[in-house]
């Protein structure tokens, strides 16, 4: 583990935070915040990714940013019937059709002259009972239906038959007749969302007597002191950005955390596991398991609803994991490796390998035909968060630091705040910054309520 000392830094030659001086009431502010990033990274690996890929400033404390879902409704335009339809007409018949999602939003994204696939599964023969049809009129008829004039094209299996509720549809795209203009135009709005800056504050104290004593173990007491405090400092932002929750209240201002973040805004699993669909806007994903086992079948049925396309993340994310994840996750990759790594299909079907990460940690990388993680240890999982395993899509996450008109607030230290008439040696420690959390359902949290 690296060690930096307050007398590590200069600036311009001058005295530096920690080495002896008689001036004590010139006050010195030092950028630290390269610095703090590489202070024992093992101690907070998140803050430590984040400094070092995800770091956007901000000019305002109550900072805004855009969402761009336009991924997610090209990839996944599929919805559900709204109400029972009684029966759908016969090829070239016209039908009356309501439709809704799987949250009971209102599909405004439809045109007329878009085809549809509605497909059911019939219980007696499991067959699936399937119909196409073109939407000829579309009206939103409230804020959460959209009824739609329907010509049916073709059907099977008895699909022209009663359509049940929330009978799953999907859009397979358009057909117009010879000579016809320009269809209608539907748009995805980016949308919005914010943040804050929160004040991070440390403060470093001791006598003047003291820092002039001699200790043994540690010469120089002060040294050690600030060397705690400073690591105190980073730590303390790395709970913030794991465990916080968005608020501001009587003037100050507190960040997100990832792991808050997830909690305040997840689907219920019953939702995002069901049979309708495994997406939904705006919702993490959130799942807890009571069973003191997770196979790998688990695993990659896990991994079917993270890495969904649908859902508008990337294919890799940052895997943070409590110390008992981390033992079970060795433990499953020893099982597969005994059990199935000579044949074809088990070496195709994933990958685990052990390895030191860039910035000090220790990654185990788990491959998997849906998507990839790197899973490192988060030491402050432990407690209430002791099952912690939190997946992290680093494109959708970044540090704030406030920065503005010449003044950075990111990691700094001021050095001899101590009040004139006071015998003693006072430094600080301090950063503003916040973490911003889009596209809520890139991310996800499980939580092992059993050790495993």
């Amino acid at each position: 583990m690296a060690t930096y000392s307050a007398g590590s830094l200069s600036a311009n030659g001058s005295r530096t935070p920690g080495a002896s001086n008689t001036d004590f009431h010139t006050r010195r502010l030092f950028d630290f915040s390269d610095r703090v990033a590489e202070l024992a990274p093992d101690e907070s690996p998140f803050f430590v990714y984040l400094s070092k890929v995800a770091k956007v400033p901000t000019s305002d404390s109550q900072f805004r940013f855009l969402e761009d879902r336009t991924k997610v409704s090209i990839t996944d335009r599929a919805f559900l019937i709204q109400a029972a339809v009684g029966t759908l007409a016969a090829a070239g018949g016209s039908t009356s059709v309501t439709f809704d999602t799987v949250g009971g939003a209102n599909v405004a994204w439809l045109i007329p002259g878009m085809v549809v696939s509605i497909g059911e599964d019939d219980d007696s023969t499991s067959q699936p009972e399937w119909a196409t049809v073109r939407l000829d009129s579309v009206v939103q008829t409230s804020s959460s239906v959209t009824t739609c004039q329907v010509t049916t094209i073709a059907a099977a299996n008895g699909s022209t038959t009663a359509v049940d509720d929330n009978t799953k549809c999907t859009v397979i795209g358009t057909a117009f007749e010879e000579g016809t203009g320009a269809p209608d135009v539907w748009s995805q709005k980016l949308d919005h969302d914010y943040g804050y800056t929160q004040i991070f504050k440390t403060a470093c104290e001791m006598s003047n007597t003291a820092r002039a004593t001699v200790y043994r173990g540690y010469a120089d007491e002060w040294q050690r002191i600030w060397n705690l405090k400073l690591r105190e400092h980073k730590v303390d932002i790395e709970r913030a950005m794991l465990f916080g929750m968005r608020g501001s209240q009587n003037s100050i201002n507190y960040t997100d955390g990832i792991a808050g973040h997830i909690i305040a805004n997840s689907q219920s699993q019953a939702v995002l596991d069901g049979s309708q669909l495994s997406y939904t806007e705006d919702k993490a994903y959130l799942k807890s398991n009571t069973a003191a086992q997770w196979t790998y079948d688990d695993l990659l049925s896990d991994f079917e609803v993270i890495f969904d396309p649908a859902r508008g993340g990337s294919s890799a994310k940052l895997a943070l994991a409590s110390l008992p994840v981390i033992s079970h996750f060795n433990k499953l990759s020893g099982f597969i490796d005994n059990s199935f790594n000579m044949t074809d299909a088990g070496a195709a079907a994933y990958n685990f390998q052990k390895s030191e990460g860039s910035f000090g940690h220790r990654v185990m990388r788990i491959e998997t035909v849906h998507g990839d993680i790197s899973l490192v240890k988060e030491p402050l999982f432990r407690g209430m968060a002791a099952g912690f395993l939190c997946m992290v899509d680093l494109d959708h996450v970044s540090y704030r630091p406030l920065v503005g008109n010449g003044v950075n607030r990111d990691t700094s230290i001021t050095t001899n705040v101590q009040q004139a008439d006071e015998d003693l040696r006072k430094d600080l420690i301090l950063t503003e910054a916040g973490l911003e959390v889009s596209l809520p359902e890139t991310h996800a949290l499980f939580n092992f309520e059993e050790a495993l």
